[in-house]
């Protein structure tokens, strides 16, 4: 590998650790018991749904979890005076696009099924993945792509469509096979998974796409 590429491989490394670093961080933070509804919204951001009731308002937050295919959903109770008096985070299912009682993707079909809302949100965000994807269109040799694309996946998550842009990034199918068993662990949506398999022509290489991706989970 030329230095240049070298080069290019340790400040993308840099610039994933930063991102992922600072999704943790904000993470690590706890929600307490008696904080306002603006301390709460510091550490968890705005809610995805909101409710209330006689005894006061409920803050519903969803996220996607890279590896387990669940998705993580808070629920954050106040009081009438916008205090916190309840808390609880806990990991729930994520709708099942497969076979009834089955964890394996469904292959085919041109619509998706249903997205939780705020599933993306464990997903490299667009404009790091922007310059993700120019950096390894401008690698030279196929086996720098690569190689940037595992060193993106030690600490980033990607939605299918980011894997699929990644993909479309090689020629043949077994080069576009090769980036999914890169990618396949870190994807968070496998339920839109029909936007990888339509990036081959034959079934024999859908079959083999789907297989990567549930041997994956």
């Amino acid at each position: 590998m030329k230095r240049n590429e070298w080069l290019a491989l340790i400040a993308t490394t840099l610039m994933m650790l930063a991102v992922c670093q600072s999704v943790l961080a904000k993470n690590s933070k706890t929600v307490e018991r008696g904080m306002t509804k603006q301390q709460v919204e510091a550490i968890l951001g705005k809610p995805k749904l909101t409710s209330f009731d006689a005894s006061g308002d409920r803050w519903e937050y969803r996220s996607g979890v890279s590896l387990s295919g669940n998705v993580r959903r808070t629920l954050v109770g106040f009081d009438l005076s916008g205090r916190v008096v309840s808390y609880d985070s806990q990991l729930v299912p994520v709708y099942d696009c497969g076979a009834a009682g089955s964890r394996e993707p469904r292959r085919g079909g041109e619509v998706g099924c249903p997205i939780v809302p705020g599933y993306y949100d464990a997903s490299l965000d667009e404009a790091s993945f922007g310059i993700l994807r120019g950096k390894i269109q401008r690698a030279g040799f196929d086996s720098t792509k690569y190689d940037l694309i595992e060193v993106a996946c030690l600490g980033c998550c990607f939605t299918c469509q980011q894997t699929a842009e990644l993909m479309k990034l090689f020629s043949f199918s077994d080069e576009r096979l090769k980036v999914l068993g890169l990618m396949a662990s870190r994807i968070v949506d496998v339920q839109n998974a029909a936007t990888i398999y339509r990036l081959f022509t034959f079934d024999s290489d859908k079959d083999k796409a789907a297989d990567i991706i549930s041997r994956s989970r």
